[in-house]
């Protein structure tokens, strides 16, 4: 094999200089959703600023990733106030715009019996009111983008 090495890089991902152009074979992320209101609330001014942040981002991994390589995404659309933000879509748009091809869309389905410890859990009695809707995220998707073809004759395999 090449000179491999694995590190570590505490950073913004919007600017990865430490690494050079097309020197990463794999990226696997889940990137902070937008204001959710138990993890990250008002972490964003807007939606927009969100948006041109995983925007950057795709930017820099096109710049990084090598030809062919894949990079993966844990997200899912997230609910706010009653106001639901299409993220997975937002998102998939974005890459494809950045030059990346779409390969798929993993659901991941939670493991059963799985309760998220927050002020979701109980909400219909803490709410009981018509049309009061606040679900627990039991699902997300993991969305799979190439940088490009990967070359076949390229790889060796030693």
């Amino acid at each position: 094999m090449r000179n491999m090495k694995n590190m570590i890089i505490f950073g913004d991902a919007q600017n990865m200089k430490e690494l050079k152009d097309n020197s990463i074979h794999l990226v696997v992320t889940s990137p902070p959703y937008f204001n959710a209101p138990f993890d990250y609330p008002d972490l964003f001014a807007s939606y927009d600023e969100f948006l041109t942040l995983i925007r950057n981002v795709a930017r820099e991994l096109k710049r990084v990733l090598d030809a062919g390589r894949i990079a993966a995404f844990v997200v899912d659309d997230t609910l706010i106030k009653g106001k639901k933000y299409p993220i997975v879509a937002d998102i998939t748009k974005i890459f494809i715009e950045e030059g990346f091809k779409y390969r798929e869309r993993i659901v991941w389905v939670k493991p059963e019996g799985y309760i998220r410890i927050s002020r979701r859990s109980g909400v219909l009695l803490q709410h009981p009111y018509p049309m009061y809707y606040y679900p627990d995220n039991l699902q997300e998707s993991i969305l799979i983008f190439q940088n490009g073809e990967f070359d076949y004759k390229k790889f060796r395999g030693n």
